[in-house]
């Protein structure tokens, strides 16, 4: 009995004994095993660990997924002195545990030196920029993709060396005015764009210039054509006209005069009309009466 006691006090014990020597590491995780707080081992596989039981060796876990954070909106000055407010984006992971281990621990503490860092390097990048540079109407003028990755190199090289840090991507997620320039920088943005509609109008008028000026040779090359087609016309009746007067003439002069000495009264005699002529004039040759009286 006495014996059954102890194989089965044994075997509890080894089985703790075998707990306390087994660690598991999962994906997205990275471990320091320390010894009396010196590193003796940095596990960045997953699966499953040996270490010394109990507080021999002691396991610090570590997220190695990608974090996302927002730094805390700063003002800074640009190279033309014009200030702006900046907040920024960072996503960085842990590359090397035991650095980050030594030098930080808490991710609290991570994010606040990060920041720290972004916010400087930013403010030394800005320095070379002006404020046309960051916010402009004109978007092949903005050149904030250059600035966000100026500030990543030079604030990744930092934090890789002195915390074991990757700074995967940084980026602008919000400007701002401060209010003491908020107006001026509208006044400005309004008065680009009533130089581009002054353009565009101009632009405009020019085109409709250049179209009037093409429809009124257009329209004078027309009339011309018209004009010239009418008179050709015009003189191909006249000359049928005559030839059909001279048919006429030729086959009945005493009649040919007769009819043109009636058309003739009909255009001389309206109402109203009063005419003083002598009697024996050729326009009453027709208008005597039998005996020579008009």
């Amino acid at each position: 009995m006495k014996r059954t006691l102890i194989l089965v006090i044994a075997c509890a014990c080894g089985l703790m004994l075998l707990a306390l020597s087994v660690f598991t590491v999962t994906a997205g995780e990275s471990v320091v095993v320390t010894q009396f707080g010196k590193p003796v081992a940095t596990v960045t596989e997953p699966g499953l660990r040996w270490k010394l039981p109990g507080f021999l060796h002691r396991v610090h876990r570590f997220d190695a997924r990608i974090e996302v954070f927002n730094t805390r909106p700063i003002q800074l000055l640009l190279g033309d002195k014009n200030p702006i407010i900046i907040t920024t984006y960072v996503a960085w992971r842990i590359d090397d545990p035991l650095l980050y281990l030594r030098s930080l621990t808490l991710r609290e503490t991570a994010r606040e030196k990060l920041s720290d860092m972004v916010v400087s390097a930013l403010g030394t990048a800005l320095a070379d920029y002006t404020l046309d540079d960051v916010i402009n109407a004109e978007p092949d003028k903005v050149r904030i993709t250059e600035i966000e990755r100026l500030v990543l190199d030079r604030a990744s090289a930092q934090a890789k060396d002195k915390y074991g840090i990757n700074l995967v991507r940084l980026g602008m997620r919000r400007l701002s005015y401060p209010s003491i320039v908020a107006e001026a920088v509208y006044n400005r943005m309004r008065a680009e764009r009533e130089k581009e509609a002054r353009k565009f109008r101009a632009e405009g008028t020019e085109a409709a210039d250049k179209i009037e000026a093409t429809t009124d040779k257009e329209a004078s090359q027309i009339k011309a054509e018209a004009y010239k087609e009418a008179e050709i016309v015009k003189g191909e009746g006249d000359r049928e006209a005559t030839r059909v007067y001279a048919q006429a003439y030729t086959q009945d002069p005493d009649l040919y005069d007769f009819l043109k000495s009636l058309e003739l009264y009909r255009k001389t005699f309206k109402p109203g009309t009063t005419l003083v002529l002598s009697s024996d004039s050729e326009l009453f040759r027709y208008l005597h009466s039998p005996e020579g009286r008009p």
